[in-house]
């Protein structure tokens, strides 16, 4: 994945799943796994879990922060998601799109639905759990948040994965290691689609040149 390839060519990802699947463990192997690959961090106003580092994990910022790059239209998409604002700033995507770099970009189904609107060429991936018992098992596992939280994530979880049919690809998390080489395989292939490939490729380039 050079970074010497044109806007154009820079491969657009949108990855979500409910909470309790495993995305962000998923995300951190990908991102060792594939380290050209560039993560869009996130604003949001929730409070930082436990290890999770500004700047590094999400834009951690207060209410008044957040309305005010509202107002400002600084965000490509933005959503009220368990009781917290998150969004995706525009300046963010558009440096790591000028620079030629493919781009990961975490978001829920609401999020999701806004990048469909604007019509950008993306490729959108939805990480599942292999059941809801196992989602379940997975938010009780990590012990921070009440039963009442807890029910509260597994009905907006069946919620989002109803909306499936906003992705080009459903990939379930029984395993990491799986998951992330099913995504690694998605990502190389999504990059030999003939409409982005054909700019790349010499033998094609000359041939357009020479009408």
């Amino acid at each position: 994945m050079a970074n010497s390839r044109s806007q154009s060519n820079s491969l657009l990802i949108v990855l979500s799943a409910p909470s309790g699947t495993g995305k962000t463990t998923v995300c951190r192997r990908l991102r060792e796994m594939q380290p050209e690959l560039k993560f869009s961090v996130s604003h949001t106003t929730r409070p930082p879990r436990q290890n999770e580092r500004n700047g590094i994990d999400y834009h951690f910022i207060n209410g008044e922060q957040f309305e005010t790059m509202q107002k400002n239209d600084e965000f490509l998409e933005s959503a009220w998601v368990h009781n917290h604002f998150y969004g995706t700033a525009c300046e963010t995507l558009r440096r790591h799109r000028e620079r030629g770099e493919d781009v990961v970009l975490e978001l829920d189904p609401q999020g999701a639905a806004s990048i469909r609107k604007l019509n950008l060429d993306a490729v959108f991936i939805f990480i599942l759990p292999p059941s809801l018992q196992e989602l379940e098992r997975r938010l009780r596992k990590r012990n921070t948040e009440s039963d009442e939280k807890i029910t509260e994530r597994l009905i907006a979880g069946k919620m989002e994965i109803a909306q499936y049919h906003l992705y080009d690809y459903i990939v379930a998390n029984h395993d990491v290691e799986e998951t992330v080489q099913t995504l690694l395989c998605i990502i190389h292939a999504e990059k030999y689609r003939s409409t982005r490939f054909q700019t790349e490729c010499p033998v094609i380039g000359d041939i357009l040149k020479s009408g």
